[in-house]
C-alpha cells in the first residue's frame, strides 16, 4: 500500500550515540581525575539500565511527556551509576557536565541508511516526520545532523505533552500532514511504542531491528513479534515498502 505520510522513531532509528552512556560517563570522571575500571562501569550501567526499562515500562508512566520530567530522569539514571561507582557525595557536581555530554548534537551520529532512505521519501512526495520520546531539544540535535531539510516536523513528546504509545500523538502527526489513519506508517525500534501505538491510532506500524540492538545503551527488552507485524533490518528497505 503506498503511503502519504511516514513517522520515524528518533533513538536507535535515526540516530545514536557516538559514545555509550557508560563511556560517556567514564570520560568525564577520567577527566576530573578519577579513572574507573571498564567492568566497574559496566555493572553500574546496568544497574542503572535495569531501573531505566522498569520505569519506562511502567503503565501509568508519565515521564516522557514534561522536559522537566524527562530530566529529572535521567539525572536519577546517571546518579545510580555514580553512587554505584562510589561518587554518590559528588552527584550534583558532575551531573550538568555529563548531561550535557549526553544531549550535545555532536555526541550523536546518523545511521548511514537514513539520508538515502528519507532522500527517496522525499522524491515520491511523502510527508516525513519524527515521533520521539525526548526532550523539546531534538529538533535541535537533527538539524544539527543537517537532517531537518528532509522533515516536515518533529513531535518530541518533551515539547508537545504527549508520549507514546499514546494514539492522540499519532493522531497529531496525521493532523500536520493532513492523511487519513491508514495513509499513515509508523517506523521504529520499539514493538509496544511505536508499531502498538500507531495501531492504536489506526496507523500502520513498521518494526525496526537492526543489527546493532544489541549493542550498549540499546537494550529494549526482549519480546516476542507477533506474526502480524513486518519486520525491516535497514531503512533502505522503506522506499520500496512505501511505494506498494
Amino acid at each position: 500500500m503506498p503511503y502519504r505520510l511516514v513517522c520515524l522513531d528518533a533513538g536507535f532509528t535515526l540516530l545514536a550515540p557516538r559514545r555509550s552512556l557508560a563511556d560517556a560517563l567514564s570520560g568525564v570522571l577520567a577527566e576530573r581525575g578519577h579513572p574507573v575500571a571498564e567492568d566497574e562501569v559496566r555493572r553500574a550501567w546496568e544497574l542503572a539500565d535495569q531501573w531505566f526499562w522498569e520505569e519506562y515500562q511502567r503503565p501509568e508512566n508519565s515521564t516522557w511527556s514534561s522536559d522537566e520530567e524527562i530530566e529529572r530522569t535521567w539525572r536519577e539514571y546517571h546518579t545510580r551509576m555514580l553512587a554505584e561507582l562510589g561518587f554518590a557525595d559528588r552527584g550534583n557536581e558532575l551531573l550538568d557536565e555529563i548531561l550535557a555530554s549526553q544531549f550535545a548534537a555532536d555526541s550523536w551520529e546518523l545511521y548511514p541508511d537514513v539520508v538515502p532512505a528519507l532522500a527517496a521519501l522525499r522524491e515520491r512526495g511523502v510527508h516525513i516526520g519524527v515521533i520521539s520520546d525526548w526532550g523539546s531539544n531534538l529538533g535541535t540535535i537533527l538539524d544539527g545532523l543537517g537532517l531537518g531539510r528532509h522533515l516536515d516536523f518533529v513531535l518530541a513528546s518533551g515539547s508537545v505533552g504527549l508520549a507514546k504509545p499514546d494514539p492522540a500523538l499519532f493522531r497529531m502527526a496525521l493532523e500536520r500532514a493532513g492523511a487519513d489513519p491508514a495513509e499513515g506508517l509508523m517506523v521504529g525500534d520499539s514493538l509496544h511504542a511505536d508499531v502498538q501505538g500507531a495501531r492504536a491510532a489506526g496507523m500502520h506500524g513498521l518494526l525496526l531491528v537492526r543489527a546493532e540492538a544489541d549493542g550498549p545503551d540499546h537494550r529494549l527488552p526482549r519480546v516476542e513479534i507477533p506474526s502480524d507485524v513486518r519486520v525491516i533490518a535497514s531503512l533502505a528497505e522503506l522506499p520500496a515498502i512505501v511505494a506498494g
